[in-house]
């Protein structure tokens, strides 16, 4: 029965959570003042994702490194 409860709970949850997300989505562009804040916000999500490219090219070279890194390791102990 917990379990009932519990898989109910994550199920409301998620109905609440995509209606907020759906009524803040409505009010951006739907509205004229949403409108507004949206202009405002743009350029703050657009630097904030940008931001996230670079930390996710550095991710992608640090993991091409610690690669080439064991390549060469593995070479070096088999010979």
């Amino acid at each position: 029965m917990g379990r009932e409860m519990s898989e109910r709970s994550r199920v409301v949850t998620a109905a609440c959570v995509g209606a907020a997300i759906g009524g803040i989505w409505g009010w951006l562009y739907l509205t004229g003042k949403g409108g507004r804040v949206r202009d405002q916000i743009e350029p703050t999500i657009d630097r904030f994702v940008a931001a996230l490219d670079q930390v996710l090219a550095a991710g992608d070279k640090t993991k091409d490194a610690i690669d080439e890194g064991r390549r060469l390791l593995a070479r070096s102990t088999a010979a």
